[in-house]
C-alpha cells in the first residue's frame, strides 16, 4: 500500500489546483461562466507515488514533481488541456520548498493545437518561469532543457495558470507516442511515411497499458509518453533506438519495411521499463522483445532457434521466447518479476531457482528439448475447454433480464471520488475500489444491461462456493461483470442448475482488474484510468470490469448458478438474456 501522502498524487475534481480569475475585476453576473477543462499530465521521465507528476499542479507548495532519473535534452514535461483555454499568464516554479534543485537552464513553451510550439519564458537563477500571455490560446505548454544541459533530476513545485477558464482535473494522461517527421528532409519522397507514423502510433496508444501492467512495479511511476522522432541519413541508427526522451526512428527502414510498425511497441517497452542501468543487456533487450513477440503480436513470431549454439541470454527474440515458454510452464508472472529485480538492480541469476524451481541453465535445457519437438508450438499452449476460442452470444436488445443480488453483496467494490471507505472490506482487500462515477450505474455492453448495487456500500459479490438463486425463465445466455485481483484467476467454475436438476458447468479464465489478458469469453466491458483508495484519494492507473458471456440451454428453466469457491474473484452483476 502507498502511503497518505504519496497518494496526493491522485486529485479528485474537487481538489483544483489554484487557478486565478483574469481580467481586473470578477466577472459581471450576466456573462456566461466558461466550461471549466480538464489537463493530463505527461512526463518521459519516471518518478514515484511520493513526487508523482500530478503534483505540479496540485495547488500545494509543499508538494512536488520529482523525476526518479536525469533530465537529458530531449525529455520533456507536458501539461495538455482539453481544449484551447485563452491564457492570460504562466507561472512555474522548480526546486524543492527549500529552494534546492532548481531548473535554471531550460524553458517553456506554448502551443494553441498541440502540434506546433513556441518559446514563452526561460527559467531565471531562482528557477522560476514567468509570461504574460494576454489571453493568447493555449492548448498545451511543455518543459524541456536547453540544449546540452542535462540535470540530475527534475522538480517542479508548481505550475499556475491564469485564465478565466478553470481547470477542474488533473491526472496522468494516457501512455502515447508524439511522433515527429519535421526533421525528413523532404517528406514529398517519402509518401507513405506519414501513414506508416500514425499507425506506429496509434498501436503505441492502444497497447501501452497493457504494457505498463506486465512491467509494473510498486512505488515507481513509468514514464507516459516518448517524443518519437524520424530521421534520415548516414548516422542515424539502422532501425530505432529509445534513450532521453526520444525514440528514433530510421525512416529508411520504415520504406524498405513498410509492414513493421511493431518495432514500435518493442521501443515502447524501453520507454515503460525506464531501467537506471540496463543490466544485463540480454535480459532488457529480451523483455522488450517478449512484450512484442510474445504479448503483442505473437501470430508473427516465428522464432528460429539455432539449437546447438543458442542460448538463453543471447537477447532479442531468442531470449523472449525463452521468457515466455518459462510463464507457460512456471511462472505466469516471471517477466513482471523479473522487470522489477533489473528496475531496482536485484537481478541475479539465481532468480530463476527462486520464480521456476529450477535454475535457468536446467530451465533452457528443458525448453531446448521442447523447441526441438515442436518448434512451432513452443509458446502455444495445450488447448483447455476454458482457453478455446469461443462466439459470444447475441443479445437482442430489450432483453436483458439483471439477476438482483443486493441481499447477498457483502464487499466495497465502487465508491464515490472523494469517499473514505473501510479498506479491509474494499474490492482488492488492500483499500481500492472501482469508482462509481466511470461504471455508472447501469453499464451495458452489446445489449447487455447490469444494474449495479449501492455505491459506497456492500455492492460486489464475492465468490466462495455460494449458490445465487436466479429468476425462474428460459433465457439463451448468461452474462457476469467482474473481474479477478491478486493476478489472473485460471479455471473458474461456473455452475448453472436447472429447474429439471440438471447442471451446465461453465469454465472461464478471468483478468486480474488491473492487467487485461484477454481470455477467450472476456470483453474490456468498461475501461477506467484511475480507482479510489479508502482514504479518499485515488490511483491513476487502468483498471477494468470485465463481461463474461456464456450460452444456456434455451429450452430450460434456469434455477440458480454456483459460483467458483475462490475469495480473489468478484462479481459486480449477474444478467440473463435472449
Amino acid at each position: 500500500m502507498s502511503s497518505p501522502k504519496s497518494l496526493r498524487c491522485v486529485i479528485s475534481a474537487a481538489a483544483t489546483f489554484v487557478l486565478m480569475l483574469a481580467g481586473a475585476g470578477a466577472a459581471r453576473a450576466d456573462e456566461k461562466t466558461p466550461a471549466p477543462v480538464e489537463a493530463l499530465i505527461y512526463s518521459t521521465m519516471p518518478s514515484t507515488p511520493a513526487h508523482c507528476p500530478t503534483m505540479a499542479m496540485d495547488g500545494d507548495p509543499d508538494t512536488y514533481f520529482r523525476s526518479v532519473y536525469g533530465m537529458d535534452d530531449g525529455d520533456t514535461f507536458l501539461v495538455l488541456l482539453g481544449q484551447p483555454i485563452p491564457v492570460q499568464s504562466i507561472r512555474i516554479t522548480t526546486g524543492d520548498p527549500d529552494g534546492n534543485d532548481a531548473l535554471t537552464n531550460g524553458f517553456v513553451e506554448t502551443s494553441p493545437d498541440a502540434a506546433t510550439y513556441a518559446k514563452a519564458a526561460t527559467f531565471d537563477d531562482k528557477g522560476v518561469a514567468e509570461a504574460t500571455l494576454d489571453n493568447v490560446p493555449v492548448t498545451a505548454l511543455r518543459i524541456r532543457l536547453n540544449p546540452r544541459s542535462g540535470i540530475p533530476a527534475l522538480l517542479i513545485r508548481e505550475i499556475v495558470i491564469t485564465s478565466p477558464v478553470k481547470i477542474t482535473h488533473v491526472q496522468m494522461g494516457p501512455g502515447r507516442g508524439f511522433h515527429d517527421l519535421s526533421q525528413v528532409p523532404d517528406l514529398s519522397q517519402e509518401p507513405n511515411l506519414a501513414a506508416w507514423a500514425q499507425k506506429a502510433e496509434s498501436q503505441m496508444e492502444a497497447f501501452w497499458p497493457d504494457t505498463a501492467a506486465i512491467l509494473y512495479s510498486d512505488k515507481f511511476i513509468s514514464p507516459n509518453m516518448i517524443n518519437v522522432v524520424y530521421r534520415t541519413g548516414p548516422r542515424v541508427t539502422g532501425v530505432a533506438a529509445t534513450g532521453g526522451g526520444v525514440m528514433t526512428v530510421n525512416t529508411k527502414w520504415c520504406h524498405q519495411h513498410p509492414e513493421d510498425t511493431g518495432l514500435t511497441v518493442h521501443e515502447t517497452a524501453h520507454v515503460i521499463q525506464a531501467y537506471k542501468s540496463y543490466n544485463p543487456v540480454w535480459l532488457v533487450e529480451g523483455i522488450a522483445d517478449y512484450i512484442r513477440w510474445v504479448r503483442f503480436e505473437p501470430a508473427n513470431n516465428h522464432a528460429r532457434i539455432d539449437v546447438q549454439k543458442a542460448t538463453y541470454h543471447d537477447s532479442y527474440r531468442t531470449t523472449a521466447v525463452f521468457l515466455g515458454w518459462c510463464e507457460l510452464h512456471y511462472d505466469s508472472r516471471l517477466v513482471t518479476k523479473l522487470n522489477q529485480d533489473v528496475r531496482y538492480d536485484h537481478y541475479k541469476k539465481d532468480l530463476f531457482l527462486k520464480y521456476c524451481g529450477k535454475d535457468v541453465d536446467a530451465l533452457w535445457a528443458e525448453f531446448i528439448a521442447a523447441y526441438q519437438a515442436d518448434p512451432a508450438h513452443i509458446i502455444t499452449p495445450a488447448v483447455a475447454p476454458e482457453d478455446r476460442p469461443r462466439v459470444l452470444p447475441v443479445v437482442a436488445a430489450g432483453t436483458s433480464q439483471p439477476v438482483a443480488l443486493g441481499p447477498v453483496f457483502d464487499t466495497i467494490g465502487f465508491t464515490d471520488d472523494g469517499a473514505k471507505f473501510d479498506a479491509g472490506a474494499a474490492f482488492d482487500g488492500g483499500g481500492a475500489a472501482y469508482s462509481s462515477k466511470l461504471l455508472g450505474t447501469s453499464p451495458t455492453w452489446k445489449n447487455v444491461k447490469f444494474n449495479l448495487g449501492p455505491a459506497n456500500a456492500s455492492d460486489v459479490l464475492g465468490c466462495h462456493g455460494n449458490v445465487i438463486a436466479l429468476p425462474a425463465g428460459q433465457y439463451s445466455s448468461l452474462w457476469l461483470l467482474g473481474s479477478a485481483i491478486q493476478g489472473h484467476q485460471l479455471t473458474q467454475a461456473f455452475t448453472v442448475t436447472y429447474d429439471d436438476g440438471t447442471k451446465e458447468n461453465l469454465l472461464q479464465n478471468m483478468s486480474d482488474w488491473f492487467q487485461p489478458e484477454g481470455f477467450p469469453g472476456e470483453s474490456r466491458a468498461v475501461k477506467m484510468p484511475y480507482r479510489n483508495m479508502a482514504d479518499g484519494t485515488r490511483e491513476d492507473r487502468t483498471f477494468y470490469a470485465y463481461s463474461y458471456g456464456f450460452n444456456l440451454n434455451p429450452a430450460k428453466t434456469v434455477k440458480s448458478i454456483t459460483l467458483p469457491d475462490n475469495q480473489y474473484v468478484k462479481i459486480l452483476a449477474i444478467t440473463l438474456a435472449n
